[in-house]
């Protein structure tokens, strides 16, 4: 791992600087467990559990960022940021929850997603 794919993810680690040090001496500098865990005092298994960590939350950067880029949704499926007036977005809605409905299985869970937004919609009484 290089350090410009490690340093992104040191504010999303909720472990000290040490863990963090440790774990970026053994992914960046190429160091062995037991070099990191030394100036520490720890086990290799200290230094391993702190890179797990590490890598656990590299993981989830990615797929956030493949979701924030669009490569997680089905084919034909674009992501989109939509700033409308209100009955605008409403009526947006209800078309994409109809075109999910009549998707194949594959886009099941957005259609489902869609179908249970609509019926959360329709059991809310009116106000006045």
């Amino acid at each position: 791992m290089s350090a410009h794919e490690f340093d992104p993810l040191i504010p999303l680690l909720d472990i000290s600087a040490e863990r963090i040090a440790a774990a970026r001496a053994v992914l960046v500098d190429d160091k062995t467990l037991e070099m990191a865990a030394a100036p520490y005092g720890w086990t290799r298994q200290a230094v391993n559990s702190a890179i797990t960590i590490v890598w656990r939350t590299r993981e989830r950067f990615l797929e956030a960022q493949a979701i924030s880029a669009g490569a997680l949704l089905p084919a034909g499926w674009e992501l989109v940021t939509l700033v409308a007036p209100t009955p605008l977005v409403e009526k947006f809605k209800e078309d994409i929850a109809a075109h999910a409905a009549t998707q194949t299985p594959s886009h099941a869970p957005a259609a489902a997603k869609a179908r249970t937004t609509q019926a959360r919609k329709k059991k809310v009484p009116a106000t006045s």
